[in-house]
């Protein structure tokens, strides 16, 4: 409710007093503006708030990427892409969204990244809206339903060769050529090595423990490890804080270290995920199950499975036999 009163000076001013908000004074040169900016406030006060995707990812993350106190696997990479989105929404409302936003986001972005890039952060925006609406009750609709996603990009099957590997190795950084190897040994994610402390290795049983929060899935597995791992292994934990992390390089750094790496050595197409690729591979030739290949991979499915293991015909002929 506003008080309105000419001051000396011949202005108007209004003193704004609305319940649950600090009094606020407006001063205009006359009684109908001062009138009208007081109305103006008021309803300002009543309307409904708008949402960006910024002002809720860190309750979408607490909800929905913390699971049991511990962020569930892929946290940092779903933080990141909600920082794309609602930049590349340029900071739009979740209630005034439109299909149009959501196509021009699409075409903007996919001239950027690639299509599997655009393709992801969509899904996530769908989720986002869907989660804002039924749990949130913010006035938004999923508004991703109905525009066609890019195609997904096709599975990476360029595996590293171990003449390629040594090849690498010989140019690559002295920190960062433990990482390789492991990498290719054990089929790990970068952040999964990255993880490793003492702590987390037995030697005795040959296996690495990941808790839930180190894993892509939000869930622990133990890590099988081939002889030469173990020997690794034990040189690198041998004196060390049993929970002091083994390496200290960045991801990026171990992303940048390796690509440098390849590129001198003139082994194109591969990327330091690849080594994972690799492994994998590696350990389906060898005859490994299906369940075992899982064991080795931390993989949940025979699908994603499958786009990790590439095998040759000629390094399965001999099985036949």
């Amino acid at each position: 409710m506003a008080t309105i009163r000419q001051l000396p000076s011949g202005k108007f001013n209004a003193q704004v007093r609305v319940k649950g908000f600090p009094q606020k004074t407006i001063t205009r040169d006359s009684y109908a503006e001062c009138e009208q900016a007081a109305r103006e406030y008021e309803q300002s006060l009543i309307a409904p708030k708008a949402h960006t995707v910024a002002c809720i990812t860190d309750q979408y993350m607490a909800e929905i990427m913390v699971r049991g106190g511990k962020k569930r696997g892929g946290y940092v990479a779903t933080y990141s892409r909600l920082v794309v989105i609602n930049r590349t929404l340029r900071g739009k409302s979740l209630e005034t969204l439109t299909k149009e936003d959501v196509l021009a986001y699409r075409n903007e972005r996919v001239g950027v990244v690639s299509g599997s890039t655009v393709r992801l952060e969509l899904q996530l925006l769908s989720r986002l809206l869907r989660w804002a609406n039924d749990e949130k009750g913010i006035d938004c609709t999923d508004v991703v339903k109905g525009v066609k996603l890019p195609e997904a990009g096709k599975p990476r099957d360029v595996i590293v060769e171990p003449l390629q590997l040594q090849m690498i190795l010989s140019l690559a950084s002295e920190k960062s050529k433990p990482i390789i190897e492991l990498a290719y040994e054990t089929a790990m994610r970068r952040n999964e090595i990255l993880a490793i402390t003492p702590a987390m290795v037995d030697l005795n049983k040959r296996i690495i423990r990941l808790s839930d929060d180190m894993t892509k899935n939000g869930e622990g597995r133990s890590v099988p490890l081939s002889t030469k791992a173990c020997e690794m292994l034990r040189v690198l934990c041998d004196g060390r804080d049993k929970h002091a992390k083994l390496f200290t390089l960045t991801p990026y750094a171990v992303t940048q270290a390796f690509r440098r790496a390849a590129r001198l050595a003139k082994v194109y197409n591969v990327c330091f995920h690849s080594l994972r690729h690799s492994a994998i591979t590696r350990a389906a030739e060898k005859g490994l199950s299906t369940v075992q290949l899982m064991a080795v991979s931390g993989h949940k499915t025979i699908t994603m499975l499958s786009r990790y293991s590439h095998i040759k015909a000629e390094n399965i002929a001999h099985l036949l036999d």
